[in-house]
């Protein structure tokens, strides 16, 4: 209860910012995104500038777009072709043509795909169709992403948010169910994991186990619990998240941090080795913007 009442102090010291909406649509990129890279103003973070010229020709280059966006997506679901068009596209050079060529191979086979998501080249997703990521994010180069395979008897689901950044060397194992909201970046070489090998079999804990997945059923047990990542929250590099985690709303898991259990919003989590929380993620000074300071709607 204690916790639950600093949590709230702590957020009440927080200005958050409503969040910009997110942009939707069957094309890969938005026109905002093209007109960014037309004008040089991606990488500034600068909005687009959007006179009736621009827009005129991101509306042609848009057309072009979606006319090859829709041949690339047919030929991503046609038998023999789609393992040819995915080597093609995991393995295409980093730029405007192998961010397109990716979104559009991925946009088929994944569960959904939002516009002006950036996928790296050496990504790799098992289970693809339980697994959703959400608009403007940037999955970085070697990401694995795995949700349970239905074929194989397994359940699970990856839920990714907006404007999150998947850092690289990343594994997020969705078999027990992974959910991460907007904002939130997880940094090179984080491992999540849903399921994995317990220490002790539930129904014989007297029988070693053996951790290998290669070993008979009957001589290892899998756990799975779903993980939970908030809004705004920050996992630092070569930490690992552990089945049943939850990571509160703008909470800070500090590298080389082994995450086990719950923690609260604005926790300030701490390792090395087992996480424990040391704190809170408190702002340096108060926003004015915060609502409390706003005067009141005279009407």
């Amino acid at each position: 209860m204690q916790r639950q009442e600093e949590s709230e102090q702590v957020r009440r010291s927080w200005y958050i910012a409503p969040k910009p909406p997110a942009p939707r649509g069957w094309l890969v990129f938005s026109e905002e995104m093209v007109l960014r890279v037309l004008q040089g103003r991606y990488l500034q973070h600068l909005p687009a500038e959007k006179t009736i010229p621009w827009r005129g020709v991101a509306l042609l280059l848009r057309i072009v777009m979606a006319a090859a966006q829709f041949v690339l997506m047919f030929v991503s679901v046609a038998p023999f072709v789609s393992a040819l068009v995915e080597m093609i596209a995991v393995h295409f050079r980093r730029g405007a043509a192998g961010f397109f060529l990716r979104s559009c191979y991925w946009k088929t086979k994944l569960r959904s795909l939002g516009q002006d998501t950036l996928i790296e080249r050496g990504i790799e997703i098992w289970g693809a169709r339980n697994i959703t990521i959400g608009s403007c994010c940037h999955l970085d180069t070697q990401v694995r992403l795995a949700a349970g395979e239905s074929r194989y008897g397994q359940g699970g689901r990856l839920d990714i948010g907006d404007y999150c950044h998947i850092g690289p060397r990343c594994h997020i194992a969705g078999r027990g169910g992974v959910k991460i909201g907007d904002f939130v970046s997880i940094e090179a070489g984080v491992h999540i994991y849903s399921a994995t090998n317990t220490l002790i079999h539930p129904d014989h804990p007297g029988q070693l186990i053996s951790f290998s997945h290669t070993a008979p059923y009957d001589l290892q047990k899998t756990i799975e619990a779903p993980v939970s990542i908030h809004d705004y929250a920050m996992v630092g590099f070569d930490s690992i998240i552990m089945p049943g985690a939850s990571i509160g709303t703008g909470a800070i898991v500090h590298p080389h941090t082994q995450a086990i259990g719950k923690y609260p919003n604005f926790a300030n989590i701490t390792g090395p080795g087992r996480s424990r929380q040391n704190g809170w993620r408190r702002p340096p000074r108060l926003d004015p913007r915060r609502p409390e300071n706003q005067p009141e709607d005279a009407g």
